[in-house]
């Protein structure tokens, strides 16, 4: 189970055999891609970006490559403008 809302919905009931699992095959494909934000500021929060965990925000605006991506890193299911983390490479 996803804690992403779905972007399509499943098949409809009157599918079945290799269409079926095709149909479900795709569905489940672009419902499982996490969500994507573009901002531009300092950070996903302060720019009044909202997000639930694993949903990630492109910071389209810096002009540091430090600070453009994050991620959201609460532990529950909330939907909040906190909690964003930068994703740094080593």
């Amino acid at each position: 189970m996803t804690i992403f809302r779905d972007r399509v919905p499943q098949p409809p009931s009157g599918f079945t055999g290799p269409l079926l699992i095709w149909a479900r095959a795709i569905t489940d494909a672009v419902n499982g891609f996490p969500t994507f934000s573009l901002f531009s500021g300092t950070d996903p929060g302060s720019s009044q970006v909202s997000g639930m965990p694993g949903h990630l925000a492109i910071n389209f605006g810096s002009a540091s490559t430090d600070s453009r991506l994050f991620v959201h890193g609460v532990a529950a299911n909330s939907y909040t403008t906190t909690e964003w983390k930068v994703v740094r490479i080593a």
